[in-house]
Formats: C-alpha cells, sequence, structure tokens
C-alpha cells in the first residue's frame, strides 16, 4: 500500500530508445495527476493528522505534514492520541539526533501495532521526504482508522465501501461505486449526511451540475454539525481528473466514525442474522450426517450380508477366486470406507463443536446412528471378514486335500482297471478241454498263479475303496463318478473272483486227467507275482503326488524314500531268484510259462524302471526342500519386516502422546503443525507398509497360511497403521477445535496462553480438570470478583459460574469446560437474553417486533425465516410477533 511513498529504490534500468511525441505526452500527463494527488493528500493528511491533535492538552494543531512532524513531538503525540496510549517524555533537545529519537519512538509503538515500515527511516521524516511521510501517514490512517472497520468478513477498504452503497443507497443522482470519481460531484457526501442526519441537508433542492457547491455545502455542515473538519480542497477535487483515492478514504472515514453510534441497529440485525445464519448451518450439517451415517450403515449391512454367503467352492482355483476377491475387498472397497468413517466422525465432532460455540445444546442422533453405532456395525464388519477369511482357507485345504486324493484314486483305478481288462473273457475260456494231461496241468497252475495275484490285488482294490470313502468324507464335487468308478470296479472284481472259482472247479474236474507238473514254471509262477506287485506298488509310491507345506513335511517324505531305498536289497534277492528259475527253465528247452503271465522280460523291465525312478525321485524331494526352504525365508523376513513396522508405529504413536500430554509449544497452530509434520512422516513412512503389503502377497501367493516366527499379521499392520494415522488425525481435529474455539472469542495468544497457564498452575496433580477450591482459586487469579473464602449467604456468583462449568456436579472443572467458560465470558449475543435484547433494538424497545421491522434491517431470507417461525405477541397490534420464546427455542431452552 505504500510502496509509492516509500522511495524503495529499483536497479538502474538500460538506456531507453527515444519515445515518440504522444507517449511522452501520455507520461506527462500522468506526472501531473500523479502531482495533483500528492497535493490533494498533503492537505487531506494534515487535517486529519490536526482532527487527533486538537484532542490533546493543550490542543495542538500542524499547519502542513510535510514540515510540521520532522521533530518527532507531534508525531508522538499523534501516535499516543490515536493508540490510546504513553510513549513517555520526548527526547530534550532540538538537534537532528533528538529528533530522531523522538521520531524511532514513535516508529517503534507502530511497528508494535503490526504495522510494517518498509524502507523508511527516521532521517526521511526529519529530511521532510514528503512521499515518505505520506506514505507513513497513510499507513497509521489504515492500521487505526480503516483496519478496524468490518462488513460481512469483507477487507477494509470493501467494507467501507459497501457501507457508502447501502447508506447512499436509493439517493437521487448518487451511484458510489469506488473512491474517486463516485464524490466528485460531492452527492455522496450530502447523501451520507442526509440519511443519519436528515435535519441538516435539504437533499432535494440539490442538483448534480453543481459539484463546487454541492461539496461546499457539505463539508461546511460536516464541520460546524457533526464536528468532521474539512480534509479535502473543494477546487482540487472538481479541477482535478481523478480526484485521490487515499484523501477521499481519509474523509469518508470520518463520516463512518461520525456515524458509528447510529448504527446499533444494523449492528443488531447483524448479530441477529448471525444467529439465524448459524442456525441453518446447524441443520445443513446435522442433515449431511444423517445421509452420511446412513449410507455408512447401509454400506456394512450389504458388506456384512454378502461376507456371511457361503457357496459351495468345488475347487481350488474357485477357493482361489474367493481369496482374491476377499483381498480385492480389503485392498479396494475397505480402506475407502474406513476413510469415509473417519471423515464421518470428524464431521460429527465438527458439528459438536460448532454447536457448542454457538452455545446450542448437543446434537443427538437419531436411533441406531450414533458413533457408537457405526463402531459397532463397524466391529461386526471385521468380525465377519475374518470368519469369512477363515471359511475360505478352510475350503481351499479340503479341496486341496480333496484333489490329491482323487489323484491317487484316479492313479490306482486306472491302473487296477488296466490289469482286470479281459480278465473275465481269459477266465471263461474252456482251453482245457482236449488238452492233454500235461497242458491241463499247465493250466491249473496257471490258474493257481492267476488266483495268487487276484488274492494280491484285493488290498489294492480295498486301498481304491478307502480313497472313495475319504473323497466322500471331504464332499469331492464329482463324487459321482468316483462312485460310479468304484461300485465299476468292485463289481468287475466280484465278477473276477467268482469267475476264478468256477475256472478253479473246472480245471480240479480236469486235474483227474493231469499227471505231470512242472515245478520249475509252478514255483517261478509262484514267486513272479508278489514281486510283480511290489514292482506296481514300487512305481506308485516312486510317482505318487504329495503335499508338503513345510520343510518337515520334505523331511520326513525324504526319510520314507531313504527306507525305501534299504529295502532295495531284499527285493534285489527276489529279482535274482526269479532270474534263476528263469535261466533254469530256458536250460530244460522251456519257452513259455504255462503256469504265470508275467514273463521275465516284463519283470526285468519293471525292475529296472524302478531302479531308474529313485535318482528321479530324489532329484524331486530335492527341490521341494529347496522350495520349502524359499518358502521358509518368505516367513522370516515377514517376522523382521513386521516388527519393524510394529515398533516404528508403537513408537511414534508413543512419542505424539508424549507431546500431546507435554504441552511444549507456545501456540495451538505450533501443536497442529507438528501434528501435520508427524503425519508427514508417516507419509513418507507409508512405502515400508506398502513393501509389508507386497511382501503379504508373495505370501499369499506361496499359499503360507501359518508362520511360527511371527504372530503379526497383516491386519495388525494395518490396524495399528489406521490408528496412528487416526490418532494423529482426531488429536489435530481437536487443536483446530480450540483455534475456532479461540478465534471465535477474538481471543489473543498472549490471552490463550495466560488461561492456559492459569489453569495449568492451578493444576497441581496435572489430571487436566481442577477440584472447587483450586478453581476458587483460579478465578481469583483472573481477577474475578468472587470471595476467597466463601460465606453463607456471598458466594452467589461463584455458586452461578460453577454451576455453568460443571452442569455434571461431580465436583470438577476440566480444561475444555474452563476454557469454554472463560471464552464465552468475552463473547458477544451468545446468550438467549442477549439476542432477545438485539432484536429490542430492532423493535424500537417494544416486546414485539413487527415483519416490517424484521425486512428492513435483516436479510430477505432471514426476515422471512423469523416471521415463519415466530409464534404471534398475544397482546399486540396486528401482525406482531413473540421474538423473546423464539430466541429461547434457538438456543435449546423451549421447542421451536
Amino acid at each position: 500500500i505504500i510502496a509509492e511513498y516509500m522511495g524503495v529504490k529499483t536497479p538502474p534500468s538500460q538506456p531507453k530508445m527515444a519515445q515518440p511525441a504522444h507517449m511522452q505526452d501520455h507520461e506527462d500527463a500522468a506526472k501531473l495527476l500523479d502531482n495533483m494527488w500528492q497535493k490533494q493528500q498533503q492537505k487531506a493528511f494534515t487535517a486529519w493528522v490536526n482532527s487527533h491533535l486538537r484532542k490533546a492538552h493543550p490542543p495542538a494543531q500542524i499547519a502542513d505534514v510535510q514540515t510540521d512532524l520532522s521533530d518527532g513531538r507531534l508525531l508522538m503525540k499523534l501516535c499516543e492520541i490515536i493508540g490510546s496510549t504513553e510513549l513517555g517524555a520526548p527526547a530534550k533537545g532540538n538537534l537532528k539526533i533528538h529528533k530522531i529519537q523522538n521520531i524511532n519512538k514513535a516508529f517503534a509503538y507502530i511497528k508494535e501495532k503490526g504495522v510494517k515500515l518498509i524502507g523508511i527511516a527516521a532521517e526521511e521524516i526529519v529530511d521532510g521526504n514528503l512521499k515518505m511521510i505520506l506514505g507513513m501517514i497513510w499507513t497509521l490512517i489504515l492500521r487505526f482508522e480503516i483496519q478496524d472497520i468490518s462488513i460481512e468478513a469483507l477487507s477494509a477498504k470493501d467494507a467501507l465501501l459497501l457501507w457508502s452503497q447501502r447508506k447512499t443507497e436509493g439517493y437521487k443522482n448518487v451511484r458510489i461505486q469506488d473512491f474517486h470519481m463516485s464524490w466528485k460531484d460531492g452527492l455522496g457526501f450530502c447523501a451520507l449526511i442526509h440519511k443519519h442526519r436528515p435535519d441538516l441537508i435539504d437533499y432535494d433542492k440539490l442538483r448534480k451540475d453543481q459539484p463546487a457547491e454541492n461539496l461546499r455545502y457539505a463539508f461546511e455542515v460536516a464541520d460546524k454539525h457533526l464536528d468532521i473538519p474539512p480534509m479535502l480542497d473543494v477546487d482540487d477535487i472538481v479541477g482535478c481528473v481523478k480526484p485521490d483515492e487515499r484523501s477521499i478514504m481519509t474523509y469518508v472515514v470520518a463520516y463512518y466514525k461520525c456515524f458509528a453510534s447510529s448504527n446499533k441497529a444494523e449492528v443488531a440485525a447483524k448479530k441477529i442474522a448471525t444467529v439465524l445464519e448459524t442456525n441453518r448451518q446447524h441443520e445443513a450439517l446435522i442433515q449431511q450426517y444423517e445421509e452420511m451415517v446412513s449410507n455408512l450403515l447401509e454400506w456394512i449391512r450389504i458388506v456384512i450380508a454378502r461376507l456371511g454367503e457361503r457357496p459351495v467352492l468345488e475347487t481350488v482355483p474357485a477357493c482361489q477366486a474367493r481369496f482374491e476377491e476377499w483381498n480385492r475387498f480389503r485392498a479396494d472397497d475397505y480402506p475407502p470406507k474406513l476413510a469415509e468413517k473417519g471423515e464421518l466422525e470428524a464431521h460429527y465432532s465438527k458439528l459438536q463443536t460448532k454447536l457448542r460455540l454457538s452455545g446450542r445444546p448437543a446434537y443427538v442422533p437419531s436411533e441406531g446412528k450414533l458413533i457408537a453405532d457405526v463402531n459397532a456395525a463397524w466391529g461386526n464388519l471385521d468380525a465377519a471378514e475374518v470368519a469369512n477369511k477363515d471359511w475360505i482357507l478352510s475350503e481351499l485345504r479340503r479341496n486341496q486335500l480333496a484333489e490329491l486324493k482323487a489323484r491317487r484314486f484316479a492313479t490306482k483305478a486306472a491302473a487296477h482297471e488296466s490289469w482286470t481288462a479281459g480278465k473275465d473273457a481269459l477266465l471263461q475260456q474252456q482251453d482245457y478241454a482236449g488238452v492233454n494231461l500235461g497242458g491241463v496241468i499247465a493250466l491249473k497252475k496257471k490258474h493257481e498263479g492267476f488266483q495268487s495275484d487276484l488274492a494280491a490285488h484285493e488290498a489294492w482294490v480295498s486301498e481304491i475303496g478307502t480313497l472313495a470313502e475319504e473323497l466322500n468324507g471331504l464332499h469331492y464335487f464329482d463324487l459321482n463318478a468316483v462312485n460310479e468308478r468304484y461300485a465299476a470296479i468292485y463289481s468287475n472284481w466280484e465278477q473276477l473272483v467268482r469267475l476264478s472259482q468256477e475256472r478253479q472247479a473246472a480245471l480240479e474236474e480236469a486235474e483227474q486227467k493231469a499227471a505231470r507238473m512242472d515245478q520249475l514254471c509252478l514255483e517261478y509262477a509262484l514267486h513272479a507275482p508278489p514281486f510283480v506287485n511290489w514292482i506296481d506298488a514300487a512305481k506308485s509310491q516312486l510317482t505318487d503326488a504329495y503335499l508338503a507345506e513345510t520343510e518337515t513335511d520334505v523331511q520326513v517324505l525324504q526319510q520314507g524314500h531313504e527306507a525305501f531305498k534299504a529295502e532295495l536289497s531284499q527285493h534285489q534277492a527276489d529279482f535274482d531268484k526269479l532270474a534263476a528259475l528263469n535261466s533254469e527253465i530256458a536250460s530244460l528247452g522251456g519257452s513259455e510259462n504255462p503256469y504265470s503271465t508275467h514273463s521275465f522280460e516284463t519283470i526285468s523291465t519293471g525292475f529296472q524302471e524302478v531302479q531308474g525312478l529313485i535318482p528321479t525321485r530324489d532329484t524331486t524331494f530335492a527341490e521341494e526342500a529347496s522350495k520349502q526352504s524359499a518358502r521358509e525365508q518368505l516367513r522370516k523376513d515377514w517376522a523382521a519386516a513386521a516388527t519393524a513396522s510394529n515398533d516404528w508405529i508403537s513408537s511414534k504413536l508413543e512419542a505424539v502422546k508424549k507431546e500431546l500430554e507435554g504441552a511444549a509449544f507456545e501456540k495451538l497452530e505450533d501443536e497442529v503443525a507438528n501434528l501435520n509434520a508427524t503425519e508427514a512422516e508417516c507419509t513418507a513412512y507409508l512405502p515400508n507398509i506398502e513393501a509389508l503389503e507386497k511382501l503379504h502377497q508373495q505370501i499369499q501367493d506361496s499359499l503360507i497360511f501359518e508362520n511360527p516366527h511371527s504372530t503379526l499379521s497383516i491386519e495388525n499392520i494395518r490396524g495399528s497403521w489406521q490408528h496412528l494415522n487416526g490418532f494423529i488425525r482426531r488429536n489435530a481435529t481437536e487443536l483446530q477445535n480450540q483455534i475456532l474455539y479461540r478465534d471465535s472469542r477474538h481471543m489473543t495468544e498472549e490471552q490463550l496462553r495466560d488461561l492456559r497457564e492459569s489453569f495449568k498452575h492451578f493444576d497441581k496433580d496435572g489430571s487436566n480438570k481442577l477440584d472447587r477450591l483450586e478453581f476458587r482459586a483460579c478465578l481469583i487469579s483472573l481477577g474475578r470478583d468472587i470471595p476467597q473464602v466463601p460465606t453463607p449467604g456471598n458466594d452467589a456468583e461463584f455458586e452461578r459460574i460453577l454451576a455453568r462449568v460443571d452442569p455434571n456436579n461431580d465436583g470438577f472443572v476440566s480444561y475444555d469446560e474452563y476454557f469454554a467458560f472463560m471464552s464465552e465470558e468475552s463473547a458477544d449475543a451468545e446468550t438467549s437474553q442477549q439476542l432477545v435484547e438485539a432484536f429490542k433494538v430492532i423493535a424500537a424497545g417494544n416486546d414485539y417486533v413487527l415483519p416490517e421491522q424484521l425486512r428492513k434491517d435483516l436479510d430477505s431470507a432471514l426476515a422471512e425465516y423469523c416471521i415463519q417461525n415466530m409464534s404471534p405477541y398475544q397482546g399486540g397490534p396486528p401482525g406482531a410477533l413473540d421474538f423473546r420464546s423464539f430466541s429461547s427455542a434457538l438456543y435449546g431452552e423451549t421447542d421451536l
């Protein structure tokens, strides 16, 4: 604002090119206008200074601000008058150093009032630098005259302009748009006087084409009747293309100050408007809360119902898909709703704070919509989420086991079906008919070998049946196919047993004709089937699927495999025996063994396959051991990272609590800033939490469900993380509420600090609350007129105060209750009685108010709000309204 007066030097510019003549003329005109403005300001500011110096004892006066303030004495006197203070005696002597000392005293006081004098020194005033002096005077006018003007939260200049517009609204030929051209014809000044003192000016006789007469008329009336000295020169204003804005503003401010006492109705209307507007805002916030809590509770209800669904999961992919859906809910749906819950709590806190600040009763949500109800519903949601996860994991384990057993069932069933294929046709052959005795004996021996094989397969069929029963118990999804296949196997098995018995009977009947028996072939046939069964079992064992979750599981599998290899030498002896029998049969000239279906070539090939499968199984188990080792490392990595994050979160939460309990900051904004800094640290730490989430996802992808190295889960970390951030936000909101308390009561930091220090001084036990004795001492220390030692009949004031700050009568006063009371004591229109007094101003002192009085002084919407909600006043004129019952209802004392 005062930069043009401060003489701030700018770097020398580069030489410019010669300007055209018309541009030079334009610059000359601008310089001329600037000189005219300076002349106007010099006169106006001189008059303004004199308007205050005449209040001195004895009165003082200057002729020109450029020269008469140079010794600093009158400047000090001016500061004392406009600031209602004392700066002490001026320096003795008339040397330049004494003048500078005086001016510096005035400058020190100006800076104390928050005014920055940029680029100006005391020497400039002593030397009579006019621009610097005018800039300094304008700064004083801004600080002590204009700055305090406040209308509808506008800036001081805009507020003064709005006041001028409102006061001159409706006056002919007056349209105030600025502080220069709008005032040039003088009608604006005449309209201001007429608005407040219509007895002084006959406005209807004024003419717009007589600006000099209008200005002179207004200045003379203002000087004679309103004690407003002339600050403007009529000829300067009329003869100037554009009057100086600051000079006009200085003179208009004098009118504003003069008529301020007549603005009581306007102030009262403003108070009423503020109360009514606040009430409407409260209603909007309450409606918003109801909508927010209803939407959140409905979402929780729907999600809980969805999480409670238990559809049949028939496969591992179906379980994994269900688990992915659960993970998406936790990652995508849950966090935004958790944030929405936090916003709801902050909104509720904000609403209650606004109600408490405006003296309204606390808001009680409708049934089922309390914050406690939301927290309870959220707890049910968390429980439903955990139960849903446990169910999915249970179904996953069941389906994994079922699929493993289904593969075993399919493998064994296929092997059995392959063995039985064609056996029924062979058993029904009558190949013994017409065969000589040797052939019959051979057929009988062969059948005995088959029966041995059949008996060996009985355990195989039993194992298939056991697997089918286990699949039934696991509710395998393709259970019908399993049961049908097992039924077919069992039926075929019974048929083979029956056919075998029938053939045995037929061969025994034919045995009467047999005379020879080839002992070697028979012995081979007796030894071959068990060995073949062992080969089949060994192949199955070496190729069978397995399930391993930990390194211990792999070690158990490896131990079983080593035991199998240890028994291999015994089966090597059986193989050598069969090889010896086969070799002896061949040496006797036999080409085929009539008693056995197992050729030695097949047995030898099978035995070689078993030996070849052993190293393959070794490799498979080694790879599985490496895999389980990697899974174990994932568990350990999780335990280390989760413990580090949990420790960081816990330490940060403890630090925040200590800082809040210690109250080491002078300003509430500093505490808020510290919390914001801590929140920024949390934001910076967020990548560690995200990395932990990724590690958790790796564990989930690896299907690791148990970790013996840590009891911490991702849910624990998420909960702690959310609690830390929520704790910071809640305390920041509470501090903001205290700031709102402070600012709404126009309290300075010093006042706030005095209140806090007084409370802390008497809070000896650090409990953040005072008992009756401590509270009495605190009030006395703050200047309250109450007795130090109460006696019957003279302690009414203390009991009144105690009833306000201790409504629950528990005998203690908390800091919030103490702070609210001390703030309310300095507030305006914060009780229903004060609102009644404001309405009485508008009602011209009557106990009722008329609709036209409300429409005159209130905003149209607020006036209609009052008319619709006020009760008729009994015994008054037609249309009279009862503003007393209306005021009580607004503050919760009665129903509206």
